[in-house]
């Protein structure tokens, strides 16, 4: 399984590269209203835009598991409470006891 990580990694590194080789464009980044400007290659602007929408998707993915998590934590504790209280009642049926017919 691990000669698959790395060989998926030198793939990925590799297409990195020849992205980066084959875009060193420079161009002109500016956002509108603000007086910033930035002189950049393309192929930076686009692992920016790509690690940015990496980052916001995996908050996004932790803020729901955190949300399923407290969810499954809820319904363990019911499916325990009602597993105890099962317990306890058939303790209460062995306890009683039954009159013999003679």
């Amino acid at each position: 399984m691990r000669i698959f990580y790395l060989s998926g990694f030198i793939l990925f590194t590799a297409l990195c590269v020849i992205i980066a080789v084959s875009n060193k464009t420079l161009i002109t980044f500016s956002l509108d209203p603000m007086p910033f400007t930035w002189e950049l290659p393309i192929y930076l602007l686009l692992f920016i835009g790509i690690f940015i929408g990496l980052g916001i998707g995996i908050i996004v993915m932790i803020i729901k598991s955190l949300k399923y998590r407290s969810q499954t934590r809820k319904q363990t504790k019911k499916i325990n409470a009602l597993t105890d209280e099962i317990q306890n009642l058939e303790n209460e049926i062995k306890n009683l006891s039954l009159p013999e017919n003679s």
